[in-house]
C-alpha cells in the first residue's frame, strides 16, 4: 500500500459562507479566487455554489437590501423621506464598497424592489403616486450614495498612509487659495449630505414631480 499525502475531508461550506467571503473583501472589488481562499478551497468549488461572479454580486446585494429598515405605519411623509435617506447611508457604511458596485452593476437596483416597495406605499398613503414616491426614492437615493463615492474618496488612504482628505487639503490650500470648495473633516463623514437630503424634502413640501 503506497502512502500518499493525507487531505483530509473536503471543507464544507454553503452559500452563506460565500457571501461572507465576497462582503468582508469587499462587494466592488471581491474575485472568486479571493473568495475561495477566505473559506479555504479551490476556485473550483466555489462554481458549485455559484454560476458566476455577478450570481455572487447579485446574492451580496440581496443581504445588503435585506438589511434596510422599512418605514413605521404612520410616519409622515417626511419622515418617510428621511428614513429612506439615513439607510441608503447606513447599508453603505455596513457593507463597504456597495456604492461603488451600484453604480457599476447595471441589475444592482432589482434588489431593493421589496424595500422600495414598502418606501412608495408608506408615501402614497400620503396621497402621492407611485411615480411620484419613485421619483424622491430616487432621487434621495442617487443624491445619498453619490455623496458617499465622494465620502470613500476621501478616506481611502494611498501607499504612504495618506488619506485623498489630506492630499485635497493640500491641493486646494496650495494652488487655489479662493476654491469655492473648501475640504474640512466633514468630508469623510456625511459631509453636507444631510443639507442636500433637507434640500430635497424641502422641495418636495412644494411639487413632486411623476417619473
Amino acid at each position: 500500500m503506497g502512502v500518499g499525502k493525507k487531505t483530509g475531508p473536503k471543507p464544507s461550506f454553503n452559500r452563506e459562507d460565500v457571501v461572507d467571503a465576497a462582503l468582508a473583501i469587499g462587494v466592488d472589488t471581491f474575485t472568486l479566487a479571493q473568495v475561495a481562499k477566505r473559506i479555504g478551497v479551490v476556485t473550483s468549488a466555489v462554481y458549485r455554489r455559484f454560476d458566476s461572479r455577478d450570481d455572487l454580486l447579485d446574492a451580496c446585494l440581496a443581504r445588503a437590501a435585506s438589511s434596510i429598515a422599512v418605514p413605521a405605519p404612520g410616519a409622515s411623509w417626511q419622515e418617510v423621506c428621511r428614513l429612506w435617506a439615513d439607510e441608503c447611508w447606513q447599508v453603505c457604511e455596513n457593507f463597504p464598497g456597495l456604492a461603488r458596485a451600484v453604480y457599476s452593476y447595471a441589475p444592482a437596483f432589482t434588489h431593493v424592489g421589496q424595500v422600495a416597495g414598502a418606501y412608495a406605499a408608506a408615501l402614497e398613503s400620503h396621497g402621492y403616486t407611485r411615480g411620484q414616491a419613485g421619483f424622491a426614492l430616487d432621487f434621495l437615493g442617487d443624491t445619498v450614495f453619490a455623496c458617499r463615492l465622494g465620502v470613500e474618496s476621501m478616506r481611502a488612504t494611498d501607499g504612504s498612509g495618506e488619506s485623498g482628505l489630506s492630499r485635497a487639503k493640500a491641493r486646494v490650500g496650495k494652488e487655489v487659495l479662493d476654491h469655492p470648495f473648501q475640504p474640512d473633516e466633514t468630508w469623510a463623514d456625511r459631509g453636507a449630505t444631510d443639507v442636500k437630503v433637507e434640500f430635497i424634502i424641502d422641495g418636495l413640501g412644494r411639487h413632486w414631480p411623476e417619473m
